[in-house]
This record gives structure tokens, C-alpha cells and sequence, in this order.
């Protein structure tokens, strides 16, 4: 009996799964290689299932933060605009109202005079001739002397 004829059935478990393996037939008779190889299965294990998982959560995470990021910023940048814009309108208004109180007192004060009788105005002008001054002679300054020394 030849090793060709001869076929080995071999139970292995891999992974917890049950693998069983057939001995490799060649086309050709005369073969180099033979013996029992079990099969290859291509199965990955749980730890990388898990760190493909995680993997994943983490970059879906990363693209949330970056998303959300932008947003914040987008945001921040309107809220500062406003900002500027609040502030400008704000002392906008405190000079159109201290102007607008400027106009008050002056209408209040007309409205004042004019109401009031006791101030009346001039009805007629009177015209007078200038006085009289008295003479003032004029004084004429004193010379001022000085002797200057060097050092003192």
C-alpha cells in the first residue's frame, strides 16, 4: 500500500471551533510533498473583532468632536460679531440721548420764558451817550538794574 492511497482524517479545534483536516491529493502521482495538512481556516480572533470595534467607535468619535468643533467655533465667531454690534449700537444711543436731553433743556427753557410774564422783553431801545471817563496818567516803569554775577 502506497502513502498516496492511505487517507488521514485528523479532528483539531482552532479557536474553539472543530477543524478537521484531509490529506492533500496532487494531480500528479508522483508527488514531492505529501502528508496530512488540516485546513486552513481564516478566521480572526475575538481580541481583533474587538480592536476593530473599538477602532471604530474612537474614529466615529474623533469625526463628532471635529463636527462639533466647528460648529462651536462657527458659533463663537456670530457671538463675537454681535457682540461688536451691541457695543457699537449701545454708544450710538448714549449719544442720541445725550443730544436728545440737550434738546429738552433748551425747550424746556424756552417754553419757560415764554410762559413766564415776569420776563418781558424790551419794547423799546433806548439809546444813551457814553460817559465821561476821568484822565488815568499813564505810569511809566521803573528801570530794572541788576548786577549779575557768575556763580552765585
Amino acid at each position: 500500500m502506497s502513502r498516496s492511497s492511505i487517507r488521514y482524517i485528523d479532528t483539531t479545534y482552532m479557536y474553539g471551533q472543530k477543524v478537521t483536516s484531509n490529506p492533500v491529493t496532487s494531480p500528479f502521482n508522483n508527488s514531492v510533498i505529501y502528508g496530512r495538512f488540516p485546513k486552513v481556516i481564516n478566521r480572526k480572533s475575538p481580541i481583533e473583532k474587538i480592536n476593530k470595534f473599538l477602532s471604530s467607535i474612537l474614529l466615529g468619535l474623533v469625526l463628532l468632536s471635529l463636527v462639533s468643533y466647528y460648529f462651536v467655533s462657527d458659533g463663537q465667531k456670530t457671538m463675537n460679531g454681535l457682540s461688536r454690534e451691541i457695543i457699537a449700537l449701545s454708544n450710538e444711543n448714549i449719544e442720541l440721548q445725550n443730544k436728545l436731553d440737550n434738546l429738552h433743556s433748551f425747550n424746556k427753557v424756552d417754553a419757560i420764558i415764554q410762559n413766564n410774564t415776569s420776563l418781558d422783553t424790551a419794547k423799546k431801545v433806548i439809546e444813551m451817550q457814553s460817559v465821561n471817563m476821568a484822565f488815568v496818567p499813564k505810569v511809566q516803569p521803573l528801570p530794572i538794574n541788576y548786577n549779575w554775577t557768575i556763580g552765585y
